[in-house]
């Protein structure tokens, strides 16, 4: 997902030990949690640095995707929503999970996890 026509390109940040604070607001957190045959994925948009959530200034959505395809959606609210979602997914170990966020300002952020 290297670029969106409709939104431009995908900020991937490799290496966020190296990070300033404007990447680590912006790239997305990916936290798994298993039990059985179930992984809870979480994903937190300013896990080191909070990200601002103002009328101007906030994320707009969060995706999730396990490879090419399309597990979830979350459409977020300026002000009253926080950029945390978590949804449970029946995934085979070794599939990629990979977030990507949008800021209303700075474009689309992706972070990849592997289950």
């Amino acid at each position: 997902m290297p670029e969106s026509p409709m939104l431009g390109p995908v900020n991937f940040m490799a290496d966020l030990e190296s990070a300033g604070d404007f990447e680590k607001k912006h790239t997305p957190h990916i936290e798994l949690s298993s039990s059985g045959d179930v992984t809870v994925v979480t994903v937190t948009v300013g896990w080191d640095v909070p990200h601002p959530n103002q009328p101007d200034h906030f994320i707009a959505w969060i995706e999730l995707y396990a490879g090419e395809a399309s597990i979830a959606r979350f459409d977020l609210s300026p002000v009253l929503t926080a950029p945390i979602v978590s949804v449970a997914v029946s995934l085979e170990p070794g599939t990629v999970v990979r977030a990507v966020e949008h800021c209303n300002l700075h474009g689309l952020w992706a972070a990849e996890a592997i289950i």
